[in-house]
């Protein structure tokens, strides 16, 4: 007997590995066994396996330029005078040589 049409559509490449043997009851078609061609589709994985394998294994370098590429770092371009000692800092965000001084004054008053 003939495949089913409707398994040709929906798997295409299955109908070569598993044919199907039909039987009409009722209106219905019921596969009665399933054969596997099993010499042909190991064979077929086999080719694709050998084609997946690197020939060499992928240098340290090489994988710091394909993981960090475009994550340079950024240039600061929002610099501004400390008002209090006269420093470059960042603008938004606190001296750190006044912060320093404050912490300073701070351990000498816990101290005493």
């Amino acid at each position: 007997m003939s495949r089913s049409l409707l398994s040709e559509f929906q798997f295409p490449r299955l109908t070569r590995f598993l044919p199907i043997t039909p039987i009409a009851t009722s209106g219905f078609l019921q596969p009665v066994s399933i054969s596997l061609n099993i010499p042909s589709l190991l064979s077929d994985l086999w080719d694709s396996v050998l084609r997946a394998v690197p020939k060499k294994k992928t240098s340290h370098m090489k994988k710091r330029h394909r993981q960090m590429a475009g994550k340079a770092l950024k240039d600061v371009k929002s610099l501004n005078k400390c008002p209090g000692c006269g420093q470059i800092k960042r603008a938004h965000l606190l001296c750190p040589t006044c912060v320093k001084d404050i912490k300073e004054s701070w351990r000498t008053l816990d101290m005493a």
